[in-house]
């Protein structure tokens, strides 16, 4: 079963991929290409909208700590960008160097073999963690 993988997943996904694969492949890419840093990893801080599920409302409920930069891969116009959480550069740097790679066709069976393989670990985690949810669940009988 093969996971249909888009550029807009790569900077979700990627994030909790493994970081020693995540870097073979930036390496691959490096080696091969010239990497242009745009902006180099930059943190930066967001505001964090929260639902306010009685109003419908949104409210803003703290700020959120992020790394970003961007890149361009060898002589490719697409530009590479990533988003990270914390303080993370080089998560940073690897991820928008594997999104500039995807958009120019570089690397890319590698980049979308990672990402589909970090899916479904995701996807097996959350399995994992709904069956232990399920598993506290108290049924109440209420008949009588």
């Amino acid at each position: 079963m093969s996971i249909n993988i888009c550029r807009e997943d790569l900077n979700f996904v990627l994030q909790k991929s493994n970081l020693q694969k995540l870097k073979k492949i930036y390496k691959s890419i490096k080696n091969k290409y010239e990497i242009t840093i745009l902006q180099t990893p930059t943190q930066q801080t967001l505001l964090q909208p929260i639902n306010d599920p009685i109003t419908k409302g949104e409210f803003y409920g703290g700020e959120v700590l992020v790394t970003t930069t961007i890149v361009t891969v060898g002589n490719s116009k697409n530009k590479g960008w990533a988003m990270v959480m914390d303080d993370n550069e080089k998560l940073s740097l690897y991820i928008a160097t594997c999104d500039g790679a995807f958009g120019a066709g570089y690397f890319k069976d590698d980049i979308k073999n990672l990402t589909e393989e970090t899916q479904k670990q995701l996807e097996e985690n959350q399995k994992k963690e709904n069956q232990k949810i399920n598993s506290t669940r108290v049924n109440f009988d209420l008949m009588g």
